[in-house]
């Protein structure tokens, strides 16, 4: 009975090993892409690709075998925006972005990881936002596309402008969310966060 019980108790735990994966392949990436000069930066693509992958599958694999824990409610909406963000950085410092894309993202992203540490998110992780998860989505496409593509490509522009446009939505929503939640008694539950694929 323990031998059956060990390798399921295994199986469980591999959605919070693919956001640890997330998490260490953050440098790599990284590095990847500095190493690019500026230029498309195939291997970095490639490096971004898996760990955007891992994203929206560590999230399947947590509902279909019902293995949510802290750990991941906690850890996989910060490796997300951090391989936003680090991305984000990385291609305005080499100009590949705009200034103003990447005072956006990292705002709006600073804004709802507070929430979630000292907000009303705290202690409670957070929960899946349709919007952010689609945001979440397109902007990691427009990023994608903007690392494989010449500087100035106007469809990865096009792609990156509406992730981040998605990406405000959600946050106005979670905003709303957070006004609801303070009118309602205490022990409710928080309200959606977008931070969440």
């Amino acid at each position: 009975m323990e031998d059956r019980r060990l390798p399921a108790a295994l199986i469980r735990q591999l959605p919070n090993v693919l956001t640890t994966v997330r998490l260490a392949a953050v440098p790599v990436f990284a590095a990847l892409l500095l190493s690019a000069d500026g230029a498309p930066a195939p291997m970095a693509a490639v490096v971004f690709a898996f760990a955007a992958v891992t994203d929206f599958l560590d999230g399947e694999l947590s509902r279909r075998l019902h293995a949510q824990s802290r750990y991941g409610r906690v850890l996989d909406p910060i490796a997300d925006r951090l391989l936003i963000d680090v991305a984000v950085v990385l291609l305005w410092h080499v100009d590949r972005l705009p200034l103003v894309l990447m005072l956006i993202v990292l705002s709006r992203d600073v804004l709802l990881l507070t929430s979630l540490v000292v907000g009303p998110g705290r202690g409670h992780g957070v929960r899946v936002n349709v919007m952010g998860k689609a945001g979440t989505l397109v902007m990691m496409m427009g990023l994608l596309f903007t690392i494989v593509t010449p500087r100035g490509s106007v469809p990865a522009s096009v792609v990156l402008w509406t992730g981040v446009a998605l990406l405000l939505i959600a946050a106005l929503l979670y905003g709303r969310g957070v006004l609801r939640e303070q009118r309602r008694e205490p022990g409710s539950e928080p309200p959606l966060n977008p931070a969440q694929r």
